[in-house]
C-alpha cells in the first residue's frame, strides 16, 4: 500500500501493530535467506535495506565482538548499492572497529538460505543449526573464522512491522539464533583469541527511511534463558523472554522501555544512553531488566545523499533481570533471576 494515510491513522497503526511471532518449528532456512526479490516492486526499492548480524561474548578470553553483513539499495537506484561489512571487537586493550565499503559486484546472497558473500567475507550455511562466519577487515586489524551452532529456538519477531511515519515503511526481524555456541578464532591487531563462548545471530530487512526507524535493541542469553528487545523509539516494538520451555512475547502495550542514564558523545555531538530499564507485564509473566552499559562505540551509516544519516551506538552491557509468574491463586512468584553480559544498540540522527 503506497498511498498516504492521515497522521491519526498512522499513529493508530503504529500503536496497534502486533508483530507475529513464529516458533522454531515454522522457521526455515529460507527465512534467513536474501529477501530483496520478495520486496522489489518498483515503488520504494531504493530504500530497501538488509543485514545479517552476529555477536559473541567471551568473558574468559577477554573479547566481545559483533559482525554485520549489510546491503542497501541493491538495484543502485540512488547511485551505487551500499555494501558493507561492519565489525567491532572489544578487548582490554581497547575497541577496534571497521566499517568497510564494497562495490555492488562484491555482494552475492542466496534466497534458499543465508549463504552470503561480500568480498572475502562469508556466511556459509553448513546445516540448519550450523553456520560458518569468516572474514577480515580491509585494514587487516580484524580477522575472524567462527562456527555458530544454534542452541535456542528460532523465532520470527516481526513480519513487515510498521516502523516509520509513512504507511509503506516496514521491517521484518528474524531471531534465527537467540543463543549460539561459538567456536573458532578471532584476531585483533595480531593477537589471536581462541573463542569458545556464547553468541547470537539475527537478520533484518525491509524498506524505510533511516531516520524514520530509530531503534533501541537489546539481547542477552544464557543456557537457561534468552531475552531480546526491538523498540522503535516512540512507535512500536516487541520484547521476548524464553525460559523453562516457555516463550513470552510482550507487545507495545505490555512493556515500557526507558533510558535512565545518559552520556554525551563529543565527536558525534549527541547523547546516548548508559543505563536502560525494561518492565513488562502480560498478566501471566512480569519482567524487569536493567541494562548497564560497559563499552560504547559509535558507528556511522554514511548514507548516500539525499538519505539522512544515522549513528548506531553499539554497546556491550551488563544485564540484571527478574522474572515473575502469576499462579492460579493470582499471586506473583519469582520464577528466576539472571545476570551476565550481552549487547545493546541505540540509534540517533546525525546532524
Amino acid at each position: 500500500m503506497t498511498h498516504r494515510r492521515t497522521a491519526a491513522a498512522l499513529l493508530l497503526l503504529a500503536l496497534t501493530a502486533v508483530p507475529s511471532a513464529r516458533a522454531a518449528a515454522s522457521v526455515t532456512l529460507a527465512d534467513d535467506g536474501y529477501h530483496y526479490g520478495d520486496w522489489a516492486d518498483g515503488a520504494h526499492d531504493a530504500t530497501y535495506t538488509e543485514w545479517w548480524y552476529f555477536n559473541v561474548v567471551d568473558a574468559n578470553a577477554g573479547v566481545r565482538a559483533i559482525f554485520s553483513y549489510f546491503i542497501a539499495d541493491p538495484s543502485s537506484l540512488l547511485g551505487p548499492a551500499r555494501v558493507q561489512v561492519v565489525a567491532a571487537a572489544y578487548t582490554a586493550d581497547g575497541i577496534v572497529t571497521a566499517i568497510d565499503g564494497y562495490s555492488a559486484d562484491a555482494f552475492a546472497a542466496s534466497t534458499p538460505q543465508a549463504d552470503v558473500v561480500i568480498g572475502s567475507c562469508r556466511i556459509e550455511v553448513i546445516d540448519p543449526d550450523t553456520y560458518r562466519l569468516s572474514g577480515a577487515s580491509l585494514d587487516g586489524r580484524l580477522v575472524w573464522d567462527l562456527r555458530y551452532v544454534r542452541a535456542a529456538a528460532s523465532w520470527f519477531a516481526a513480519d513487515r512491522m510498521p516502523v516509520g511515519r509513512l504507511a509503506w515503511e516496514s521491517m521484518s526481524w528474524l531471531v534465527y539464533m537467540p543463543r549460539a555456541q561459538v567456536t573458532g578464532r578471532l584476531s585483533v591487531d595480531g593477537r589471536v583469541y581462541e573463542v569458545a563462548a556464547a553468541g547470537y545471530h539475527d537478520h533484518n530487512w525491509g524498506e524505510w527511511i533511516p531516520t524514520d526507524a530509530l531503534w533501541s535493541w537489546a539481547q542477552y542469553g544464557s543456557p537457561e534463558l534468552t531475552f531480546e528487545l526491538g523498540d522503535f523509539q516512540g512507535k512500536t516494538g516487541v520484547a521476548s523472554i524464553a525460559t523453562g520451555g516457555e516463550q513470552t512475547v510482550f507487545t507495545p502495550g505490555q512493556y515500557t522501555f526507558t533510558n535512565t542514564r545518559w552520556a554525551f558523545d563529543p565527536t558525534e555531538r549527541v547523547w546516548y544512553p548508559t543505563e536502560s530499564l525494561l518492565t513488562a507485564d502480560d498478566g501471566h509473566r512480569r519482567l524487569r531488566v536493567v541494562m548497564s552499559v560497559i563499552d560504547t562505540v559509535a558507528l556511522r551509516g554514511n548514507l548516500v545523499f539525499p538519505l539522512p544519516d544515522v549513528i548506531i551506538f553499539e554497546q556491550t552491557a551488563r544485564y540484571q533481570g527478574w522474572l515473575w509468574t502469576r499462579g492460579p491463586d493470582g499471586r506473583w512468584r519469582l520464577e528466576t533471576t539472571f545476570s551476565g553480559e550481552g549487547f545493546k544498540e541505540y540509534t540517533a540522527k546525525h546532524y
